[in-house]
């Protein structure tokens, strides 16, 4: 039974034997210069061991620290893209507040034109559902000082007028609207006569229409530019109506169809007249 014991545990004396012999030998050896036959032979077996847990230890750190590294550059590119998207934005509100300062100065130039005229400068917030926007909203009202009836322009020449006001907005009826009608002159030839808003059936464009002109009274040919006359009281004279782009006779009268110098499409501020320096 003994002896049987004895056997079982054998392997573990042996191992255990041989890590005090080697140990000691270790320790033995401490602070000599060189090692004995079995130091080297541990060493040799020891030595690829140590370059493989080296090796794979560098792996693993390697690693970790490309992880680390990756996350920190995604973050900033990720802040670098931010700032990108950020300086575009302010770049293009920087261009847009150029291009409206320059509308903005052309339309004070334009309504410095016509004497001493005083008014508001609006921008448009609102339009009709038509596609040629004969009627829109402005942000000025009241409260600035607009009544009805007031001559709106822009820097291409006459809007229209204000036919409805709140306390800090205003609606514009433009002068392409049927129910308008504006005394004007051929800045040429220097007859008067009346325009109204007319819709051109021929070419869909929106327009108006030169009336109340005798034939035997004018050479008015195409190109001729149209202005106000000032007769009526309401718009002041010499604002720009349109060219003339074609000529209409008959039963003893000039007609003709003006297009409209104002991109009614595209327009954004106006400056609503609110005194003309007169009284």
């Amino acid at each position: 039974m003994k002896k049987g014991g004895f056997g079982k545990n054998k392997p573990l004396l042996i191992t255990i034997v041989a890590l005090v012999v080697l140990a000691a030998m270790i320790l033995a050896s401490a602070g000599r210069g060189t090692a004995n036959w079995f130091e080297n032979a541990v060493g040799a077996v020891l030595t690829p061991v140590q370059g493989f847990a080296a090796r794979a230890s560098n792996s693993i750190a390697d690693f970790f620290r490309g992880v680390f590294n990756t996350t920190d550059a995604d973050k900033e590119n990720a802040k670098l893209k931010s700032e990108l998207a950020l300086y575009n934005k302010m770049q293009l509100e920087l261009e847009e507040l150029k291009k409206e300062n320059e509308r903005l100065r052309g339309l004070l130039e334009y309504s410095g034109s016509f004497g001493e005229c005083s008014g508001v400068a609006a921008s448009v917030t609102g339009r009709s559902t038509d596609i040629y926007f004969r009627v829109f909203t402005v942000n000025a009202g009241r409260n600035q000082g607009i009544d009805v009836d007031m001559p709106v322009i822009c820097a291409d020449g006459l809007v229209g007028r204000v036919t409805e006001v709140g306390a800090t907005w205003s609606k514009v009826t433009a002068v392409i609207d049927a129910e308008t009608s504006v005394p004007v002159m051929v800045e040429r030839t220097r007859d008067n006569c009346m325009v109204r808003g007319v819709l051109n059936t021929v070419d869909s464009e929106a327009g108006m229409e030169l009336y109340y002109l005798p034939r035997d009274r004018t050479d008015l040919v195409p190109g001729d530019t149209v202005i106000t006359s000032g007769i009526g009281g309401i718009y002041p004279k010499g604002i720009k109506i349109g060219s003339v782009r074609e000529v209409l006779t008959s039963d003893g009268e000039a007609n003709a169809i003006i297009s409209p110098s104002v991109d009614f499409v595209h327009i954004e501020e106006v400056f609503i007249i609110t005194g003309n320096g007169e009284g």
